[in-house]
């Protein structure tokens, strides 16, 4: 068991460091210039997140920023957007309180059903809201997934929702990119956490649980638990490799929210052959071909259910 307290990467320095280096008067004079400024990845967390699979970056984005997106989340689930989460992909899809507890609602652009809640000038939908700045991660993970599997990321497929978990709430071990379903495309796992300010590891908890021992959704026989907790700090932004990361969230005792999301690549021709694997009939392998269809016509958000 490992507590992650000194690999993070910070955005305002570069370098490794648990927070941030500038004094309190520096950060609040600031505070207002960052707000406006769109937050970025560097060089150095890309490289950590190819080498490691995972890279984990406080501060991303600023405290004021974090707070609207969390009101945001409080408005749309006061106006009936959120649905309790299910797990699994595709026909598998259902409600399993055992394995998790929380509450999620799809967001994306063009959305009427949440403009409808919040209007149309969100911190979502405005320039340089979350949005622009989610599309800008996108881009800079393009040349790393071109590199590493010969994809191209199709930012039109990328899945966002904002996930609320209720004190008590909780998600077992679980990996993001499954074989023979939609999530095969995911590449790339967002977690940006939106808590409130003065979050305590100690009596809040809620931790990310990072799982490095190589196995899937259960640690490998034989093989002793390896992991990194990653306390959920408002404004902390976690990025890993879908398909190789299994990862949890540990029992809340506040409630917790997060943006959480998948960079996805885009859809090949060899898609519609290994989505319909292990059908026993033509019927399901017409059908995944349908699916693969809408998958590029509407987006995978469109069409895997909550």
């Amino acid at each position: 068991m490992r507590k992650l307290t000194s690999a993070f990467i910070t955005p305002e320095t570069n370098r490794i460091g648990v927070a941030r280096t500038h004094n309190r008067a520096s950060h609040q004079l600031n505070v207002a210039t960052q707000s406006r400024l769109m937050p970025r990845v560097t060089q150095e967390h890309i490289d950590t997140l190819s080498n490691k699979g995972y890279v984990v970056i406080p501060n991303f984005l600023p405290r004021d920023v974090v707070d609207e997106l969390r009101d945001d989340i409080l408005r749309l689930r006061s106006g009936g957007a959120f649905r309790e989460a299910k797990i699994g992909q595709d026909s598998t899809n259902n409600l399993n309180k055992s394995i998790r507890i929380a509450e999620t609602c799809f967001i994306g652009r063009n959305r009427p059903e949440l403009a409808s809640i919040s209007g149309s000038d969100s911190i979502r939908d405005r320039e340089s809201g979350l949005y622009d700045i989610l599309d800008g991660l996108c881009g800079s993970l393009a040349d790393l997934c071109s590199k590493e599997s010969g994809a191209r990321l199709d930012n039109s497929l990328t899945e966002l929702l904002y996930v609320y978990y209720p004190s008590g709430g909780f998600y077992r071990r679980h990996r993001d990119a499954i074989p023979n379903s939609a999530s095969v495309l995911r590449k790339y796992s967002l977690l940006l956490y939106l808590n409130r300010e003065g979050w305590s590891p100690q009596s809040d908890a809620g931790q990310l649980r990072v799982h490095l021992d190589g196995g899937g959704d259960e640690v490998p026989e034989g093989v002793n638990p390896n992991f990194v907790d990653v306390d959920p700090f408002g404004g902390t932004l976690v990025l890993f490799k879908s398909e190789l990361i299994p990862h949890e969230v540990l029992d809340t005792n506040s409630e917790r929210f997060a943006v959480v999301g998948w960079y996805n690549r885009a859809v090949t021709a060899a898609d519609i052959g290994s989505l319909g694997e292990g059908g026993s009939s033509e019927m399901i392998r017409m059908g995944m071909l349908a699916f693969a269809l809408l998958m590029v016509t509407f987006g995978v958000t469109s069409i895997i259910g909550q």
